[in-house]
């Protein structure tokens, strides 16, 4: 089978379960702008995030100065000392994959946080465990102990967005 046409198949299947767990599991709630005092652990989930977010570049930019990074760009060959390549990916890789999913999570988060704003706090709290674990699993080179981090990721992030678009056109 083309593997382009089995991706899209794979996440076709993949979306429509979420699609219907997200279906029974959110036909009690309700859709309601909250208060501040009901998303104070969402805006918990958001400060974490934002404070990881900051220490994952602090790590990618210290990691190249540490190894001169910007000075050896311009020479030939740049010597690095051995297992310094491995380092320097996993902490570039780390931050660039925290800044391509985090668009979506905040978003994910904030809006299904109007319909559960306890489940969306939790959810978000895992997430961020989840997030957490990619420095440790990617380890020196790309692996596919990576998915470990990112897949579960992207399901909380789906389960959040199709929930809240179920509630918002009160198809549940």
């Amino acid at each position: 089978m083309n593997p382009d046409l089995f991706s899209v198949l794979f996440m076709t299947g993949a979306y429509l379960v979420v699609l219907l767990v997200a279906y029974f599991t959110n036909s009690d709630t309700q859709f309601a702008w909250r208060s501040l005092h009901e998303l104070r652990w969402v805006i918990l989930d958001t400060f974490i995030l934002t404070y990881l977010y900051g220490l994952f570049r602090f790590r990618e930019g210290a990691t190249k100065q540490h190894y001169d990074i910007e000075a050896k760009k311009d020479s030939a060959q740049p010597l690095l000392p051995e297992n310094s390549e491995g380092k320097i990916r996993n902490a570039a890789r780390t931050a660039g994959n925290l800044s391509e999913q985090l668009p979506m999570f905040v978003l994910c988060m904030w809006l299904y946080a109007q319909v559960r704003p306890v489940v969306a706090a939790i959810m978000g709290a895992f997430y961020l465990a989840f997030l957490l674990l990619y420095p440790i699993l990617y380890g020196d080179n790309f692996n596919q102990y990576v998915a470990f981090s990112t897949v579960p990721r992207y399901i909380i992030n789906e389960y959040m967005a199709v929930s809240f678009v179920l509630k918002a056109f009160d198809l549940v």
